[in-house]
């Protein structure tokens, strides 16, 4: 797991192992901790030299999970004798993909990149959710849950026959939508929420079922991550106001991202194959040429 440790002269995000104890934590930053506090509402644990079971306790057990903040107290003897007074931080200078969050300087929204190899929408979740590349998987999800259900996933949803479209997104080439996330959301029991570049506005998938929720950003013909503190991809919407924080900054950071040339507004614009340099409009007409050709390499004709 990951955690981002705030103390006197600390500021900094550390890697443990998935089960571990409030001991491992201490050890790993080497000071002499007094009290925890963590999460919204914030919760406080105190922490005794002789609490034998609270130190062995893991921290999942307390509440304290992959990507939280966690803010150590010390003790007097540590804070007198251990550690040297705190450096002011200097500011950090945000890049063109990056958005602060809340206006607090600590936080920072970010675009994580994923390859531009017509998998992307399943890049992009895969890292997500499982942090590696699970595209296959997801892509046979996909594929099962439509050959499923017929009905629902008729040939009108689908522009082609039920059996053909799951096949047809077996293959690598072949470009995820609206469709697609529908079935991952449900499938992994979280919201899927598209920051549209263009649009600027947010479309939630599944919002009213699932409280937990990931940020995948799409520009008009490719999809990349949102990421919070370079390591946080899963929200909850009910942990305010982190939760409206995070969105009010993705939408800044895609008004910006526009500003920049950032943005297909594959409706209107005109978007020419690299490769070839053949023109299109609209993402329906690319993908069916990437499918094709095997064509990635795709630009704003301008």
């Amino acid at each position: 797991m990951k955690l981002r440790v705030v103390a006197p002269g600390i500021n900094q995000v550390v890697t443990l192992k998935q089960d571990a104890t409030v001991d491992d934590l201490i050890e790993y930053v080497g000071i002499d901790v007094k009290t925890l506090r963590f999460g919204y509402p914030p919760q406080r644990i105190s922490l005794q030299e002789d609490d034998v079971a609270l130190r062995q306790a893991q921290l999942d057990e307390l509440g304290i999970n992959s990507g939280e903040k966690i803010t150590l107290e010390l003790s007097q003897s540590s804070e007198s004798f251990s550690m040297p007074p705190p450096q002011p931080k200097p500011r950090r200078v945000l890049k063109s993909t990056e958005m602060s969050i809340g206006g607090n300087g600590e936080d920072v929204l970010s675009v994580h990149p994923v390859p531009d190899d017509n998998s992307c929408l399943f890049h992009a979740i895969a890292y997500n959710i499982f942090k590696q590349d699970d595209v296959r998987a997801l892509r046979e999800m996909v594929s099962k849950e439509i050959l499923k259900n017929p009905n629902k996933f008729n040939d009108a949803i689908l522009d082609k026959p039920n059996k053909e479209y799951a096949q047809w997104i077996l293959k690598m080439e072949s470009w995820g939508g609206a469709i697609e996330i529908g079935i991952i959301s449900d499938a992994l029991a979280v919201a899927i929420y598209v920051v549209d570049i263009d649009a600027i506005k947010i479309e939630k998938f599944n919002e009213e079922k699932f409280d937990n929720y990931i940020l995948i950003l799409f520009n008009g013909i490719h999809y990349d991550v949102l990421i919070m503190n370079e390591f946080k991809t899963v929200f909850d919407k009910k942990n305010q106001p982190e939760s409206d924080n995070v969105l009010t900054a993705a939408l800044q950071l895609a008004s910006n991202l526009k500003q920049t040339g950032y943005s297909f507004n594959t409706h209107k614009a005109q978007i020419k194959c690299n490769t070839c340099r053949m023109t299109f409009v609209g993402e329906r007409e690319v993908a069916r040429h990437a499918e094709s050709t095997g064509h990635v390499d795709f630009g704003q004709n301008k």
